[in-house]
């Protein structure tokens, strides 16, 4: 059997919208190779015991595993990260904070950043890694997640972030950046997701009866800290009532930015 084949064979017993691009993934992770040797290989065999994990892997996939966690990786800004169980998958949405978040610090020099609800790292990392003159102060408080954390940034070689375990709701200092992607899906929607997403950690998703409860709290814990910038991700339709949490903290200048759909995705406020 070849590349091809497998992958044919393997999208045709996905149970998943995106088959063809899926069974691609698991064979060339499973293959170590690329995006660009597929076209160069495709015609290679495959060795049998690679086509049959493959296979399994398919069969957990439609088992509700999600993809990333079998496949122990995702890119995210393109930077890798480990990913499992334990950890919330770093989500396309969220490169939409870092951009943000760069945007805030391109004209400071030596910027100190805190990432809270840090979970992988990929916020932190990624803005330490292209502002590798940043001290990156990343919190995260459960355990698996902050075990990947700790991995990601040995991973990305990012020295400039140090991983803090600690509680987003009562962490503060004296920043100059704060950003936070916290979990602010309500409970009730939990039926409503993809059963995929159910699988990844509800301590990451669900922000029990108040889905405001992180954007309230944070604010009220840098209100008096004259200069930061707070950046947060927020939930569709989340954005406006975010707005004012942030102005009834007393902060200004705010903004607030879509992703890449045209969904309302970040907001961000500064203390005078």
């Amino acid at each position: 059997m070849t590349i091809r084949e497998l992958c044919k064979t393997c999208a045709a017993h996905l149970q998943t919208e995106n088959a063809d691009f899926e069974a691609r993934q698991i064979v060339l992770h499973q293959l170590k190779m690329g995006g660009s040797d597929y076209i160069l290989h495709a015609k290679d065999p495959v060795p049998a015991d690679t086509a049959r994990i493959c296979e399994e892997l398919v069969d957990r996939r439609n088992g509700g595993i999600p993809l990333y966690y079998l496949l122990g990786e995702c890119e995210f800004y393109g930077l890798p990260f480990l990913v499992g169980p334990g950890v919330l998958i770093p989500r396309a949405d969220t490169e939409t904070l870092v951009d943000c978040a760069l945007s805030k610090i391109k004209d400071l020099s030596n910027p100190r950043v805190l990432d809270l609800c840090s979970g992988s790292g990929c916020v932190a990392v990624s803005i330490a890694k292209h502002r590798p003159d940043a001290v990156v102060t990343a919190v995260e408080l459960h355990e698996k997640a902050f075990s990947f954390l700790q991995r990601n940034i040995v991973l990305n070689q990012t020295k400039n972030v140090q991983a803090v375990r600690g509680n987003a709701l009562t962490f503060t200092g004296d920043y100059d950046l704060v950003t936070c992607n916290p979990p602010y899906i309500a409970l009730e929607e939990k039926q409503t997701l993809q059963r995929e997403v159910r699988k990844e950690p509800e301590t990451a998703l669900f922000a029990g009866s108040d889905p405001y409860l992180f954007y309230r709290r944070i604010c009220a814990n840098f209100k008096a800290v004259k200069g930061v910038t707070v950046c947060f991700e927020v939930g569709v339709l989340m954005d406006s009532k975010t707005a004012i949490i942030l102005k009834e903290n007393g902060f200004t200048a705010i903004e607030i930015t879509k992703d890449l759909c045209g969904i309302p995705r970040v907001v961000c406020g500064r203390q005078n």
